[in-house]
């Protein structure tokens, strides 16, 4: 396609009236280079030095010899290409007029009969630009994070010991646990995060509302959940405040709340208060509020126009559980919240989440998350990929589980449009192939086997799980501490996904210590370094960019959704972000939410294998066949 516009390019100054423009010394002026050409420095210096008659340095490095293959990969060491050789200085052309070398030669101003005989239109050239980029914008991103060797190798960090990796993975089950939310006789589910989960009751109406839920869809307005509004006011290193607004049937702001935290209120305690400062609907006789299932206070109407009283509550710092948040998922939470039950033995909690979802009719286990569990060998290689009748990894897109005076189902961004957004973008990210390439070795039980390439650019494509392997090394490298979420502009070079890392990481760990890769290890032993470092500690201090702190004592033991280079959280921001978050639900709490129950949950995963096949240690029960090496027996 580039050659096709060089050739119309050419075919129009062909066209031109007059003599080709010359430049000061006489020389034809050098053509503007070819669409989709970089041009830099180096690009701009070998013009330069053609034009005036100077000898051009060498163009490009030698060619790369392609690598033989191989079942397992020694220590690999970082080398660069020879530094090209000086060039002579340049000279000027013999007759011509001095100038001073290394300096751009003058250039006549474009003839105006050449301008007339254009073709195109600006208009006309902008989309015809556009459809180009469109087109070569995925293709080149695709054609650099597949080579490993257009990054220099990200710098290796040391192996957490087995006591740290013990102390962190203890420290994660406790904040796994309490996000576990029992439902009564329907069972129960996991909630996402921890948050401000205020509900009202308005005994008039008979009716719950709870922070964050939508109307929904399939009743009428009249009978349906209404609308909630949260507007943050102040967030501060230990305290944040917020204002809520719930709706009653008859008046869409019936009763505005102001909730305000204080996470310190005393060595090992932490303080809700709640006032309200407007109840608009006068037919209520009270609105009763709740933070979870602890009740504050009951609000009435004030026929004198006075203050409403204010209700607090302490807490201790190390329970958690009042503020688990309404919303759940079965794909994000509730499942894994299953396999993580099992892989602990725990029966009990595993029976309750399994009927929960049976009776919404999702199956247990039937997850694109279930390979980092060890998992899913009888599901097809493209798990991840499969949105059908049959096999379906995003069956939360078609069923609606049902919503309690507790809980309510989030509806993900991932389904909009049937998910089919979704799943494309997904082939062009880092996190759906890692998934992959996991599922594979436990399918086959080989590295080197080919499978189906998902996201593959030509259809009926194949890869291996050291393919994949390479191309989210050379992610990981381009960051250099982590891998970033990827689309077909490109990838988040200021943030690294904790997601993407952690399957990065049981990906690097298990052909690394259990198929023979050693170079891998090294891959697999620093994203063990960073989801050490990135993970909330007991002093509940998550650190925030600009060198900011809080103190949060929910998210001890959590790990963050995203950090930058230094190792600090960072939300996404900007305008896509803000576009992709319009897509979404209504916000339930508008603190901070450093880590959630997905993050979480696959750190745990890769951090159980990892301790299991580098030592030994916390195998069983999911994990025993992976304490040797396959082939050598149990």
């Amino acid at each position: 396609m580039v050659r096709l516009f060089g050739f119309a390019a050419r075919m129009r100054r062909s066209s031109a009236v007059g003599v080709p423009p010359t430049d000061e010394h006489g020389l034809p002026a050098a053509p503007p280079p070819p669409f989709g050409t970089r041009v830099g420095p180096r690009a701009a210096r070998l013009t330069r030095e053609v034009r005036l008659g100077a000898t051009p340095r060498p163009a490009s490095r030698p060619e790369r010899t392609s690598r033989p293959e191989r079942t397992s990969r020694p220590e690999r060491t970082s080398q660069r290409a020879p530094a090209s050789q000086p060039a002579p200085a340049s000279q000027p052309r013999p007759g011509a007029g001095a100038t001073t070398p290394g300096r751009w030669a003058a250039r006549p101003r474009p003839r105006r009969a050449r301008r007339a005989l254009s073709v195109w239109r600006p208009g006309r050239r902008l989309v015809g630009l556009g459809l180009v980029g469109a087109l070569l914008v995925p293709a080149v991103a695709i054609a650099r994070a597949g080579d490993p060797g257009t990054q220099p190798r990200a710098p290796a960090l040391i192996a957490p010991s087995l006591s740290e990796l013990n102390r962190v993975i203890t420290r994660a089950e406790r904040y796994l646990d309490g996000l576990y939310k029992p439902l009564g006789v329907v069972g129960a589910v996991q909630s996402e995060y921890y948050g401000l989960p205020i509900r009202v009751f308005f005994p008039r109406y008979q009716r719950w509302v709870l922070a964050g839920q939508t109307r929904s869809a399939r009743c009428a307005p009249a009978n349906c959940p209404a609308l909630t509004r949260i507007t943050r006011v102040e967030s501060g290193y230990a305290t944040e405040t917020h204002e809520l607004t719930f709706a009653s049937p008859a008046v869409a702001d019936a009763l505005r709340l102001r909730v305000r935290i204080d996470w310190n209120a005393s060595p090992g305690h932490y303080r809700i208060t709640v006032t309200a400062t407007e109840l608009r609907d006068r037919s209520l006789d009270s609105a009763d509020v709740w933070l979870g299932d602890t009740r504050f206070g009951s609000f009435s109407p004030r026929a004198g126009g006075g203050p409403y009283p204010t209700f607090s509550r302490t807490f201790l710092s190390t329970d958690p559980t009042p503020l688990r948040s309404f919303r759940f998922t079965v794909r994000h939470a509730t499942q894994q919240a299953w396999l993580y039950a099992q892989a602990k033995g725990d029966q009990p909690r595993a029976d309750a989440l399994a009927q929960f979802m049976v009776n919404a009719g999702f199956q247990p286990g039937l997850d694109l998350r279930v390979t980092l569990f060890g998992q899913g060998a009888q599901y097809p290689s493209d798990l991840s990929y499969r949105h059908e009748l049959l096999i379906d990894a995003y069956l939360d897109c078609r069923l609606k589980p049902p919503a309690t005076p507790l809980a309510y189902p989030y509806r993900s961004r991932a389904c909009l449009l049937d998910a089919r957004p979704y799943l494309w973008l997904a082939r062009q990210d880092t996190f759906l192939p890692a998934l992959e390439a996991i599922h594979s070795l436990h399918r086959e039980g080989s590295p080197a086997r080919p499978y189906p390439d998902s996201a593959g650019v030509m259809p009926g494509s194949t890869t291996t799980a050291i393919a994949t392997a390479d191309r989210l090394e050379a992610a990981f490298d381009g960051l250099g501490f982590g891998v970033p979420r990827c689309s077909p502009l490109g990838c988040d070079r200021g943030r690294a996904s904790g997601l993407r890392t952690f399957a990065f990481g049981a990906l690097e760990t298990l052909l690394g210590y259990r198929y023979g890769e050693v170079g891998r290890r090294t891959y697999a032993d620093t994203v063990a370094r960073l989801a050490v470092t990135t993970q909330v500690e007991d002093d509940a201090i998550v650190r925030l960019a600009d060198d900011k702190v809080a103190f949060r004592p929910p998210l001890r033991g959590g790990f963050y959704t995203y950090w930058n280079r230094q190792l600090r959280f960072e939300r996404p921001d900007g305008v896509v972000q803000a576009a992709v978050d319009r897509l979404g639900m209504p916000l339930e709490y508008l603190g901070l939410v450093a880590s959630d129950s997905e993050t979480s949950f696959d750190a745990y995963a890769f951090l159980v294998l990892y301790r299991c096949v580098k030592y030994g240690a916390g195998c069983a029960p999911l994990w025993s066949s992976y304490s040797v090496p396959p082939g050598t027996g149990d």
